[in-house]
């Protein structure tokens, strides 16, 4: 695989496209290319750039993209994951792994029993990791990332998609069959840690959702929304064995 970097949309000009700041530098002083090699590029969208490296200064890097052609690792369908807040760097790891899977969107919420505290500041890091899956695992469309919400602007979210799939520890039968189609829009629902209340269980059941178990043993957090994204994409053929 080509080296792969990312580049904001203003940054392309024609057929130019200007590499500055932390790309830049792993592109000049990480890797040490220099000119007239080849890398890829890509900015968010469904396109993957080949570019030819036409100059290196100090500050940035000139390319020239010599094809545009359309990505076929971005995903297919729709499929968003609410994930009630967890603690420390678990909310990291559930980004990179369901990047890599072909989740389109997380959307964080707090719940009753959520520990972590939300902080949009970390935003910022959450999307830089967010371009390293990316990077990694062949996509150019972008995981989408979005500042945390209530629990009750969750619930009022979930009314906007076909299918809600809640990962409910309490659920004692419960499965994907028939429910999961090309062509809907599908959300995701897991817990944090303390995973959620009697009344949280009942509203988001209420709200139309299937309430489904994962299994006889009791997940972490993150390993729960890794194995339902992985389980849903599977069934949409986005994942093959």
């Amino acid at each position: 695989m080509e080296k792969r970097f990312f580049v904001n949309p203003q940054d392309i000009s024609g057929d130019n496209i200007i590499l500055s700041g932390e790309e830049h530098n792993h592109l000049s002083r990480v890797l040490r290319l220099s000119v007239g090699q080849s890398v890829e590029c890509f900015c968010g969208d469904d396109n993957l750039y080949a570019c030819e490296i036409t100059s290196i200064s100090k500050q940035s890097t000139t390319l020239k993209v010599l094809d545009t052609a359309k990505c076929p690792a971005n995903p297919t369908e729709q499929v968003t994951l609410f994930q009630a807040l967890p603690k420390g760097e678990k909310l990291e790891l559930i980004i990179q792994k369901t990047s890599e899977i072909g989740i389109s969107e997380i959307v964080t919420f707090t719940s009753n029993f959520t520990i972590a505290k939300a902080n949009d500041n970390k935003l910022p890091r959450l999307e830089k990791i967010a371009v390293s899956a990316a990077k990694q695992c062949g996509r150019t469309r972008l995981i989408a990332l979005s500042p945390t919400i209530t629990f009750a602007q969750m619930l009022d979210r979930l009314k906007d998609y076909d299918v809600v799939v809640f990962a409910n520890e309490t659920e004692d039968n419960g499965g994907l069959q028939n429910l999961i189609k090309k062509g809907l829009k599908i959300a995701l629902v897991v817990g944090s840690e303390g995973g959620f209340s009697q009344k949280e269980i009942d509203q988001i059941k209420g709200i139309g959702a299937k309430s489904i178990s994962l299994g006889k043993r009791i997940l972490r957090a993150e390993t729960a929304a890794i194995a339902l994204s992985a389980c849903v994409m599977y069934e949409l053929g986005e994942l093959g064995l």
